[in-house]
């Protein structure tokens, strides 16, 4: 007896085009800059439509992708994906984080079309001259966090930005230690001259502070004094990476009005326990 074959039940295709623009764009809210940029805006126009939402580019995130340590993520290329993103913000754009690639052009051209920026994060970008970085940041009125790593002459910067700009309230300078066999190789003639310069300058030019990181810098107790004296504001403190800092009595009290403070990660378990409300990372 035959039986009659039982009809392939088919699945209705999606068309994804389809989906209204509020829905894309909370999807690709879950993106970051670059996959928009070189993915999800380029399947087709309503999805392109999405991607230029000016919601979208307002925290524009454009470090550590692969593509920025690729061979593929060449300088020009990645300064003109910002400023598409930039263009897109309409002027909305908060947030700007970014590694190696960015140029002083790049720089004045946010400053040109991003007058809401309060935040920059800038990683390891060696096309920067320190009096351009000091005019940025000088020129965008509602800035309010700065975070710099291995950029030079930081002191010289952090006077330009504390001339033009006073009322920072949050600051991240970063540099990895190096040290070989204990001593600081990149510094070794000028070791004493620099130490606490950085420290100064931001007790000189930073009265407003609340947030401060100093991560491998070359900082010691009277630098942190100095700090505190000179930002009476401040609220968080990490100098964890800072291995010249010593703790004592003496810098335990000029911490203690501080909400956070971060010492050293040698002096963890000497607080464990303690009733001192000083915390170690």
């Amino acid at each position: 007896m035959d039986v009659e074959p039982i009809p392939l039940v088919v699945t209705p295709v999606r068309d994804w085009s389809e989906l209204p623009l509020d829905a894309l764009s909370t999807i690709f809210m879950k993106l970051g800059t670059i996959e928009i940029l070189m993915g999800a805006g380029l399947v087709c126009r309503s999805w392109l439509q999405a991607a230029k939402s000016p919601e979208l580019w307002r925290f524009v995130d454009m470090a550590r992708h692969k593509m920025v340590f690729s061979t593929k993520g060449s300088r020009d290329t990645l300064c003109a994906m910002a400023k598409v993103a930039i263009d897109r913000s309409d002027g909305r754009m908060e947030s700007f984080s970014a590694q190696l690639f960015v140029t002083s052009e790049l720089l004045d051209y946010i400053v040109s079309r991003a007058k809401s920026l309060k935040s920059v994060h800038l990683t390891n970008c060696c096309f920067l001259w320190t009096h351009k970085l000091g005019r940025f940041a000088c020129k965008c009125p509602l800035l309010e966090e700065i975070e710099l790593s291995h950029q030079k002459r930081l002191p010289e910067l952090i006077r330009h930005i504390g001339s033009g700009h006073p009322k920072l309230k949050h600051l991240r300078i970063s540099l990895p230690s190096i040290y070989l066999n204990g001593v600081h190789s990149e510094y070794d003639e000028s070791w004493e001259e620099m130490k606490n310069e950085e420290a100064f300058a931001i007790a000189e030019s930073l009265h407003e502070l609340r947030f401060l990181r100093m991560e491998g810098r070359f900082l010691s107790n009277d630098g942190v004094y100095a700090i505190i004296k000179g930002c009476p504001h401040l609220e968080f403190l990490d100098m964890t990476k800072c291995s010249d800092v010593v703790l004592n009595n003496k810098l335990r009290a000029c911490c203690a009005k501080i909400k956070h403070v971060l010492f050293p990660k040698r002096y963890r378990s000497l607080l464990h326990g303690s009733s001192c409300p000083l915390v170690t990372s």
